[in-house]
């Protein structure tokens, strides 16, 4: 037990007066004249016995209820449970750190209204029931760098009712390690932390946390609840086809996650590109399955675009659009390697893409520079010496980024080493002079996908006088093989791109390929899936980084700007857009924008400089709590105490009572009025001796 103001206790002193009230009575007698007095004597005796007794228990009662009384002038309180000293040392005051969940899950409804709402009116109740000089820290998931100080009562209010939804979500143990950085520097006051969330269970899982939280400290988490209304959002949209060319049809592939427990069917569904929309459609969701649809349109011109996926999805929506940009070109760069760009093969390659109207734009050259490989789509290698491991280096990472190779060795020189071994490719083999013919083309294969409007049961296919007998990697893919099981053609994929690797020559000495009609379209199959032009698409939060391959001729000119491109062109657009200079930083072919740190909201974003736009992106609010399973109370209750954490509290309370909690287990249990009643029970206890004595 502890006193409140134990200085009171000094007088309990006083209860020595009526002691000696009470010593002084019993010295006091009358003298009464009597006659006789003989017979008296045994009567006389028995009276100051029995009076003296009466006495006695009248002067303990007297005790007892004066000393309750002042006892509770001194507040007595039961100490809390995790109330004892740290260390010995004297606690001075209170430090209380108070984290409001504000991510986009708080915004939904609990029994008593909305979930943000009611924790910041319990933050209010928590805070009043401390001193004016306790300090104070409010944080929220923005993190921001004035939640990291100590607050008087009246600001920390103030900051709680500023408190407003945000689009960021923080895994619990980045709470609690921002929350013990700042508790820590109460060095003598008596330290507690209180939660308020709705214990999301993709952010506040537990069982990964190695460490306790600071044990000099006590823990509270105060459960927010929401009702248990399912969720739809989307997760993720593809293209088919790895180039967008424009008049061209295209088909997006979209991936629709959910939470239901049972089947939802016709759920609206549309995409707008540039601010147009191109598409709607309905989709049905299966439970416990992901949902993969397609929406069909025609690409416009050629240029940036902007594109969203929204769907219809009460009460939440902060995840129901999907905001992406992706570029659509109407010419594909090809580029040829060759020691004799006059050579017939050369020629034969040049006369395939010179078919299509204007699409292919093509160049040979016998000399090799890295701005060349960097604006190419498609590289083709062939009669092609080695060239060192700088060459190779860059091949490489223009594969990753999304080109396509196409190599064609040759029968006079050995295979590029330091080539094939960037590529991670075998590169030996021996030239087998065996007459032999293409048997099987791996028609399943997505590659050759629609290449065909119909195959022949009898097709004459290239054949082959001397083919290369190199082994493939276990990782290539084997598109076509010869009658003697010798691989012709093989794709291996390597990053974001991909490598072709013919196992014959384009010299007629080698094989007929660059004279049969099989020739062509496999070229322009090859051209036209030839860059994987990328989806450019992220979450706010997650993605840090954005990687754009292009070749900038000054970085210090670009800024990032909000909105979509037909904002730029279009005069009655709202001129009003936000626009930063984020760090840039550039590398050979291609830059890289740091999105790390900066304010940004959903939506379009542009990379652009005074003359033109070079990207554009569509960031998203993060998907983290889409999935808004939460823990029940009991259930983290039991995760804590599997933990073994004592000094960890789950209080599941309302806001009426949340007072007399916080009373309790910061303040102990107040003991007072337990002594006021004993004081009562002492007088009346006295009251009725003296009335039952006197009669």
């Amino acid at each position: 037990m502890e006193f409140v103001h134990p200085e009171i206790l000094w007088g309990l002193s006083a209860l020595a007066i009526p002691i000696i009230i009470h010593l002084l009575h019993f010295r006091r007698f009358r003298r009464v004249a009597f006659s006789q007095v003989a017979f008296l004597n045994e009567v006389q005796k028995d009276a100051k016995a029995t009076q003296r007794i009466r006495h006695w228990w009248v002067l303990l009662m007297r005790l007892l209820a004066f000393a309750a009384i002042i006892m509770a002038f001194a507040q007595p309180q039961l100490p809390p449970a995790n109330g004892s000293e740290s260390m010995g040392v004297k606690q001075n005051g209170h430090a209380i750190s108070l984290y409001v969940d504000n991510s986009h899950s708080m915004e939904a409804q609990g029994e008593e209204g909305q979930l943000l709402q009611v924790a910041r009116n319990k933050a209010t109740l928590v805070i009043e029931q401390f001193n004016p000089t306790d300090q104070f820290q409010v944080l929220t998931c923005d993190f921001s760098g004035k939640d990291q100080k100590f607050l008087t009562q009246e600001q920390a209010l103030e900051r709680i009712e500023g408190i407003r939804p945000t689009g960021h979500a923080r895994e619990i143990s980045e709470v609690i390690a921002r929350i013990e950085s700042q508790l820590s520097n109460a060095v003598d006051s008596k330290r507690s932390a209180y939660l308020f969330s709705d214990l999301q269970e993709s952010t506040h899982a537990i069982a990964d946390l190695t460490e306790s939280p600071d044990t000099s400290a006590t823990w509270n988490f105060v459960p927010e609840l929401a009702s248990g209304a399912p969720n739809i959002w989307i997760d993720s949209v593809w293209f088919d086809e790895p180039m967008r060319i424009a008049g061209r049809s295209a088909a997006l592939r979209m991936r629709i996650r959910h939470n239901s427990q049972a089947a939802v069917n016709s759920v609206p569904m549309n995409l707008s590109i540039n601010g147009e929309r191109l598409a709607i459609g309905t989709f049905n969701l299966v439970p416990g399955l992901p949902t993969d649809t397609v929406m069909r349109f025609t690409h416009g011109p050629a240029g940036l675009k902007s594109g969203t996926v929204s769907i219809e999805d009460a009460p939440i929506r902060f995840d129901d659009d999907w905001y992406f940009g992706f570029e659509v070109t109407d010419r594909v760069q090809i580029t040829i390697l060759s020691e004799r760009t006059e050579a017939e093969s050369v020629r034969s390659i040049e006369r395939v893409f010179q078919t299509a109207d204007g699409l292919y734009a093509i160049e040979s050259h016998s000399n090799w520079t890295p701005e060349l490989i960097a604006q190419s789509h498609l590289l083709i290698l062939t009669d092609w010496k080695a060239q060192g491991s700088g060459f190779a280096q860059e091949i490489l990472a223009f594969v990753e980024q999304g080109g396509t190779i196409v190599y064609l060795p040759s029968i006079d020189e050995s295979a590029d080493e330091s080539l094939f071994t960037a590529l991670k490719l075998p590169y030996t083999g021996n030239w087998n002079t065996t007459e032999d013919r293409v048997r099987s083309i791996q028609l399943n294969h997505p590659f050759f996908r629609k290449m065909f409007a119909q195959f022949p049961e009898r097709i004459d296919l290239p054949n082959a006088n001397k083919i290369w007998n190199r082994r493939p990697s276990s990782s290539e893919e084997t598109l076509a093989t010869t009658e003697l099981g010798r691989p012709f053609l093989t794709r291996q994929q390597i990053g974001q791109g991909q490598a072709f690797v013919f196992h014959v020559s384009a010299n007629p000495e080698s094989s007929n390929l660059t004279r049969h009609a099989f020739w062509v379209p496999l070229l322009l199959r090859m051209a036209e899936r030839s860059y994987a032009t990328p989806i450019n698409a992220g979450e706010i939060g997650s993605l840090r980084r954005w990687a754009i391959p292009v070749d900038v001729p000054e970085v210090a000119s670009l800024k990032l700007v909000q909105g979509s491109e037909n904002n730029r062109t279009d005069p009655s657009a709202d001129a009003t857009t936000s626009e930063w200079l984020p760090e840039i930083r550039q590398a050979p072919g291609q830059i890289e924008v740091l999105l790390e740190g900066l304010p940004l909201v959903p939506g379009h974003f542009i990379v652009r400089d005074l003359n033109q736009s070079w990207a554009t992106i569509g960031l998203n609010q993060d998907r983290i709590e889409s999935n808004h399973d939460a823990f029940a109370p009991a259930e983290y209750l039991a995760l804590i105490e599997e933990k073994g954490w004592e000094h960890v509290n789950l209080l599941n309370v309302t806001t009426s009572s949340l007072p007399q909690i916080i009373k309790q287990t910061e303040q102990g249990v107040p003991l007072w009025k337990a002594f006021i009643i004993f004081a009562l029970i002492a007088l009346a206890i006295e009251t009725i001796l003296l009335r039952t004595w006197k009669a």
